[in-house]
């Protein structure tokens, strides 16, 4: 076999996979690398788009209690 041979589709699907689950963790990722989301009082968007305000003593990271973390997983798992 020649590697990327247009024969070869599943090699072809396989990548594209693991491209989606990158960007799904890369996601979870940034959303936790990011400094604002660990500051009090901050608001952020939830997985559904909502718009999740945080009083003054918690951060959205906090209050997301790995939410996000929780669903890349599951979503690569599915993917």
């Amino acid at each position: 076999m020649i590697f990327g041979s247009k024969s070869d589709s599943g090699q072809t699907e396989q990548i594209d996979k693991l491209e989606k689950q990158n960007r799904i963790m890369r996601a979870a990722l940034e959303f936790y690398a990011d400094v604002k989301n660990w500051e009090e009082g901050h608001k952020y968007r939830d997985e559904d788009n909502a718009t999740i305000f945080t009083d003054g003593s918690e951060s959205g990271a906090t209050v997301d209690k790995g939410s996000k973390a929780y669903r890349a997983l599951k979503a690569c798992d599915s993917a």
